[in-house]
């Protein structure tokens, strides 16, 4: 299947970096599951963003290789793509999506409130602040705007009620930035396990579901997750193959580097 140039349909490069956002805060969610002495006594609902707050504190950046498939109006058409990230905390990160081909299909840089976009069958550099690149792509905006305070920082988060709790999860209401969301937990290591978006109308408008937890060190970070759009109509599976966390990384990490000269077009 050809790739759509982003000139021709800018949805489908906006999907991708969509979970690629995704990833981003998830991992950063999963590393404040650790399993720890405090996760294996019965654990006071309300005290659950402050406890994910103090165990995510000590990740610095991580990089991973993707394989992500989206399939989109009810499995209609279908899209493969290999990632590689990099990401630095709070908010820098670069990936590169990868055709099945082994084609470069572009280069997302994201820094100090600002994006690069390389695309190279396009032969240019979109840049500017994020909140034109939001414009260009809302999907990106809605999660950059709202997931990240959901995963990234939890102490921003508030503790509404808690839905339910049993021997096999716990269900937790939280509100971030105005949106209502539920998150299902593992009562014992307190791993996420499933996010939903309730809408105003009180009706699921997005959902992911978190999987293939391993043992050991890193066992705390799904290699698997799905997400699922009602509004979008898309469903995209993201199997993470390769995981380095808090590797080194340098300025160089998040600045493009083309190999050949390129327009740069300024993002309006």
């Amino acid at each position: 299947m050809k790739w759509p140039c982003l000139a021709d349909n800018p949805r489908h490069y906006s999907r991708i970096v969509y979970w690629v956002f995704m990833f981003v805060q998830v991992s950063v969610l999963s590393l404040a599951c650790l399993n720890h002495p405090a996760a294996q006594q019965p654990v006071n609902p309300s005290d659950i963003p402050r406890i994910l707050t103090e165990r995510g504190k000590n990740l610095s950046a991580l990089k991973a290789a993707m394989n992500i498939t989206s399939t989109y109006d009810g499995g209609k058409s279908r899209q493969d793509v290999t990632g590689f990230l990099i990401y630095r905390r709070p908010s820098d990160f670069r990936f590169q999506g990868i055709g099945p081909g082994g084609n470069a299909l572009f280069e997302l840089v994201m820094k100090a409130g600002r994006f690069e976009l390389y695309v190279p069958s396009e032969g240019k550099i979109t840049r500017g602040q994020k909140d034109c690149f939001a414009k260009k792509f809302p999907d990106v905006a809605d999660i950059e705007g709202l997931i990240p305070m959901l995963l990234l920082q939890w102490k921003d988060v508030r503790f509404d009620r808690l839905l339910s709790r049993d021997q096999e999860k716990i269900v937790i209401r939280v509100t971030s930035q105005g949106r209502i969301w539920g998150a299902t937990l593992d009562p014992r290591t307190l791993y996420l396990k499933r996010l939903v978006r309730i809408s105003p109308y009180g009706e699921v408008d997005l959902s992911v579901d978190f999987g293939d937890f391993k043992d050991g060190e890193y066992g705390w970070l799904p290699r698997r997750f799905e997400v699922q759009s009602v509004v979008g109509g898309y469903r995209t599976v993201v199997r993470i193959s390769k995981i380095e966390i808090n590797p080194y990384v340098v300025e160089k990490n998040f600045q493009l580097e083309p190999m050949f000269s390129t327009k740069i077009e300024e993002c309006h």
